[in-house]
């Protein structure tokens, strides 16, 4: 995706390369939101960061205060 921002850490004790990548997020534009139900890593508006879960049609918290989702991908799984 255009809106993506890879971000890599290696994992000291596995060697394994944890990946993550913001994807900026516009309710009205359907390429930009998530395809699979689950927990995403979210960046509101005012700058506050935590869990939020995509129902498959939309967030759980409202939609309009979101800017950035993030799937976390740990190193060592």
């Amino acid at each position: 995706m255009e809106h993506e921002n890879l971000l890599n850490h290696e994992c000291p004790a596995c060697g394994k390369t944890a990946v993550s990548c913001w994807v900026a997020f516009d309710w009205m534009k359907i390429e930009t939101r998530p395809t699979a139900y689950g927990k995403y890593l979210i960046c509101r508006k005012d700058g506050k960061i935590h869990w939020e879960t995509w129902n498959g049609s939309g967030w759980a918290y409202n939609h309009n205060e979101i800017r950035f989702w993030a799937v976390i991908v740990p190193p060592c799984s």
